[in-house]
This record gives structure tokens, C-alpha cells and sequence, in this order.
């Protein structure tokens, strides 16, 4: 086929490089992020989904959180966003996040989890309630059943290919509105976590439990367990395992701690305590996590 005439007409008009330096030089990605090892499924129930949110097994991936059906309220990191049928959010790596305040016990949440080399290309997408469009949820409708497809021997390209760019038109919308202020609702849970996380920060190893935070917090343990409880909908008990699970996963993928030292740094009495709670936090070994 002939080229057209206006691929012809464009193409006259642009203009070579101006210079040996110019010619390596061209348009960068932004917002668009290269994703790989793709997984789709949903949650129709709130005891399902209540449990494994609970469970909260740390990884490297991310987690985007789409409601089809009935409301709920998706907590990250202590900050609560509410999400309506046709809303999601996209959950970072290593981030703490669970399911609370679910309006009906039957219910329809899909969720697509992910890696990318270059996360910080979605970092503006951080602790951002998305509003989904007619078109985000026809793409959403499109990578579900390409995923049930078996045919397509290009299958993983295809959905690598449209998730990414669907995560890019999000990142462009927000960019946009990246000025408007947040909630005042985000703004009282994030103050109490806050406070909670900066003492954690300056508790000693084998001071990582409830009752000398209670003390650096300067409230009783009954009051902090309730207080906890009822804001996060998870015992502290279970969140401050959690804690010291990825303390160690950091250090983990970012020293070159030996297991012992870790253990140690995260108030394990031993090697053998820290690998079966680690085991059972993640799923995985310590080795898994270890940086090459």
C-alpha cells in the first residue's frame, strides 16, 4: 500500500536534528510504566475478603482495588478511603491495607496485581482514590476477558500492554488535579498513625510491642488495642507482627545484614523465630526478599 498523502505531508515537515548531541536525544516516558507477571481475580464475599486482608502477606507487587459491587472502605496505611461501586485505588508495594466497614456481606471487588522495575513512575497514583470513566471500565472489561482467554499466544503482551497504558491515562488525570486538596477525613486517621509510626521508629527492637508503645504514647494498652481496633479493623497485636515483618523485609532487599542481624533488629530472639514468622507473614522465605 502507498503511503497516504497525509503521512506524506507530516512527514515533510519534520525537521532533522541540529546537532551530534540532539540526534541521542528524544521524548521520555512520564507516566508510563513497564509491567510484567500480571495476575486477575475478584472477591465475591466479605468474610474472604475480610480474612485475607487481615492475613496482609507482604510482597513486592502492587495491588489495584477496583469495587464492582457493594461499598466499603479500603484502609492503606491507616488512611481510609471509601470506595463506591465504579471507584478504585491502587495499593503500593509492602503497604498494610484491609477491608473494613463493608456495607453487604455478598459482594463483587476484582482486583489486578502486578510488578514494575520502575514503580516510581506511578508514584503520583500514592494514597489516590481513582473515579472510573465509561472508557477505564470498558479497558477493565477488556484485560478481564483477554485474561480468561486462551488463545492468543501474545496474550501477555496484550494485557501488559493495556494495563499500562491504563494506569498512564490515571497518572495523566491526576497529575492534572494534583493541587486539589485531600480530605479532611485521610487527614484525622493519618494523625494518629502518624504519631503511632514515628514512635515505633524510635522503639528499640525488643521493644516492639503493645505495651511499651502504649507507654511512649502515653495511653493506657486497653485504650491503644481499642483505639486501634476500631479505626483500623485489625488487633495491634497482629499489625505489630506485621511491622516487624517488613522492617525486615527492608532490610532485607536494601543491606547486607546477615539473618541473624535482622532477626535481631527486629526484636527476634532467634534465627529459626524470625524465618517461621517470616514464613508465615509472607509466604515466602527470608531469602526470597534478599537483594542480588
Amino acid at each position: 500500500m502507498k503511503p497516504n498523502h497525509s503521512l506524506i505531508q507530516v512527514a515533510t515537515e519534520l525537521s532533522a536534528p541540529t546537532s551530534s548531541a540532539a540526534y541521542f536525544q528524544g521524548t521520555k516516558r512520564t507516566f508510563l510504566a513497564p509491567v510484567d507477571r500480571v495476575l486477575l481475580f475478584s472477591r465475591r464475599g466479605d468474610a474472604e475478603l475480610r480474612r485475607r486482608s487481615a492475613e496482609s502477606h507482604l510482597h513486592n507487587r502492587f495491588v489495584l482495588v477496583v469495587c464492582l459491587q457493594t461499598s466499603g472502605t479500603l484502609m492503606v496505611d491507616g488512611v481510609p478511603f471509601i470506595l463506591l461501586p465504579g471507584e478504585a485505588h491502587l495499593v503500593f508495594p509492602q503497604s498494610y491495607h484491609h477491608f473494613t466497614q463493608l456495607e453487604e456481606r455478598n459482594l463483587l471487588w476484582f482486583f489486578i496485581t502486578f510488578e514494575t522495575p520502575e514503580p516510581e513512575k506511578l508514584s503520583i497514583l500514592r494514597q489516590r482514590k481513582l473515579g472510573l470513566t465509561k472508557t477505564d471500565l470498558i479497558a477493565l472489561e477488556e484485560l478481564a476477558t483477554l485474561f480468561m482467554s486462551k488463545e492468543d499466544k501474545n496474550l501477555g503482551d496484550s494485557i501488559c500492554s493495556k494495563l499500562s497504558n491504563l494506569l498512564r491515562d490515571w497518572c495523566l488525570v491526576v497529575d492534572d488535579q494534583k493541587d486539589e486538596a485531600k480530605g479532611g477525613e485521610s487527614r484525622k486517621f493519618s494523625s494518629f498513625w502518624q504519631r503511632l509510626q514515628q514512635q515505633l521508629e524510635n522503639l528499640p527492637p525488643e521493644d516492639l510491642r503493645v505495651g511499651p508503645l502504649a507507654k511512649k504514647l502515653t495511653i493506657s494498652e486497653r485504650h491503644l488495642r481499642g483505639k486501634f481496633q476500631e479505626q483500623f479493623g485489625v488487633s495491634l497485636g497482629s499489625y505489630l507482627r506485621n511491622y516487624r515483618i517488613r522492617r525486615a523485609i527492608a532490610l532485607l532487599t536494601s543491606s547486607e545484614l546477615t539473618l541473624a542481624e535482622i532477626a535481631d533488629q527486629c526484636g527476634y530472639r532467634s534465627v529459626s523465630s524470625f524465618c517461621r514468622a517470616f514464613q508465615e507473614q509472607t509466604g515466602a522465605a527470608p531469602s526470597t526478599f534478599r537483594s542480588h
